[in-house]
Parts: C-alpha cells; sequence; structure tokens
C-alpha cells in the first residue's frame, strides 16, 4: 500500500504537467492564428498531433471553453471561438475597470524593484519605436499593463488582467498597429509611469482611461477592416 502511494505520488505531477503543456500549447495556437477563428477543433486529430491521448486534449478544450477562447456546441462539437465586436467592447470595458483598480492599488504598494522594470520596458518601447518598429511593441505593452497589475499586490487582479491581454492578443495578431499608435501609446505610457511615481491617484485613473478608451477604439477600426476575412469565422 505504501509503495503504491508512492507511486501514485509520483505520477500526479506528471499528469498535471502534461494537461498544463496541452492547454497551454493550444491556447498558444489560438493566440498565434495556428488554429483560425471559427475552426472545428477534433479532439482525436488534436491528440495525433500533439502525441498524447484524447483526455488531456479534451480537459484543455474544456478549459478553454471557460476562458472563452473556445465555444462548444451541442452536438457538433468544440471551436475556436469568433471574436466579435461586442465582446471586444465588452473586453476593454472590463479591462478599463480592472486596469483603473490595479492601477490605483498600485500607487500604495509598487517597489523599487517594479519601477525600475516599468522603466526599462519604456526604455526597450522607445528603442523599437526609433527604429521603426510596431508589431513588437504590442509585446512591451502587455508587460507594461501586466506589470502594473503584479504592482498592486493582489495575484487575483493580475491573473484576470493577464487572461484579458491573452484574449487581447487573439484579434491583435491580425494586422498590426501603425507606428503613429504605437508612439501615441508610448507616450501615453510615459504619463501613466510619471503618474505612478508621483502617486498622483487622480491623474492616474484619468491616462489610464484614456489610454484604454483609444486602445479599444483603434481595436475595433482594425477588426472591422479585416471583417469578411478571418473574422467570419475559418473556410477549408
Amino acid at each position: 500500500m505504501k509503495r503504491a502511494r508512492m507511486m501514485t505520488g509520483k505520477t500526479i505531477p506528471k499528469a498535471q504537467n502534461l494537461h498544463t503543456s496541452v492547454y497551454e500549447r493550444l491556447k498558444i495556437q489560438i493566440i498565434d492564428f495556428t488554429l483560425k477563428p471559427g475552426q472545428k477543433l477534433q479532439d482525436r486529430q488534436l491528440a495525433i498531433q500533439l502525441e498524447v491521448s484524447r483526455t488531456p486534449v479534451r480537459e484543455a478544450l474544456n478549459r478553454l471553453v471557460q476562458e472563452g477562447f473556445v465555444r462548444q456546441t451541442p452536438g457538433q462539437g468544440y471551436f475556436v471561438k469568433e471574436i466579435t465586436i461586442k465582446e471586444i467592447e465588452e473586453l476593454y470595458e472590463v479591462r478599463e475597470a480592472l486596469e483603473v483598480l490595479a492601477a490605483k492599488m498600485a500607487i500604495q504598494s509598487i517597489n523599487n524593484s517594479q519601477i525600475k522594470k516599468l522603466s526599462e520596458i519604456l526604455k526597450r518601447h522607445k528603442k523599437l519605436i526609433q527604429n521603426g518598429t510596431s508589431e513588437s511593441s504590442l509585446l512591451d505593452e502587455a508587460e507594461f499593463h501586466k506589470t502594473i497589475a503584479l504592482s498592486s499586490g493582489n495575484q487575483h487582479l493580475y491573473v484576470i488582467i493577464s487572461n484579458i491581454f491573452d484574449k487581447i492578443a487573439t484579434y491583435r495578431g491580425i494586422g498590426t498597429l501603425t507606428l503613429q499608435r504605437t508612439k501615441i501609446a508610448y507616450q501615453q505610457h510615459e504619463e501613466i509611469f510619471i503618474s505612478l511615481k508621483e502617486k498622483d491617484t487622480r491623474k492616474l485613473k484619468k491616462i489610464m482611461r484614456r489610454h484604454i478608451t483609444e486602445a479599444r477604439r483603434n481595436a475595433i477600426e482594425r477588426v472591422k477592416k479585416e471583417i469578411g476575412h478571418l473574422y467570419l469565422g475559418y473556410h477549408d
């Protein structure tokens, strides 16, 4: 009995690691558009592709359904969820409310190490702009906001905001920000950073709201331009 318990104790972490790995690999394929909006997800084919059994694939798909990356239709199966204009609007409404809260909390709890990290992110962002790069700076934008969320000291808030950025990534992969939009975002990040260091809550909340409102408008405009392509769904 003792030996059985020891063996079970050894296998559980392996199973957990496998399930997490399958989930993360499928999520990445959705984000980078290897799996396209509207595409049917067949657990048997995915299991063959990932070289695993169907069980961890099904668990991963159910988790992705809960997180809003996949939809399940009774009698038809799983599909990569299509992003609609309404969903983008709702997503950014939630993002604005949570990020303003996170920024307000960060003013009280941010430490020197986190301030230094934000400063380094801004330096990288500025260098990318100087080099005429816009696409790569999206990664820095997400990291900038996630760092502020982490600085709030509320781990649950950080996880939720990180998940929102993962969802945003599922349509930011379509098209890229213009260099002009990237420059504006950088300037607003600088204002957010200064307000955070100066612990100016009123100014910080105002800038954060304006920044996210403009980001939402830009995201909707870019998705509208792509309607009739990927966002109308997957076609063989």
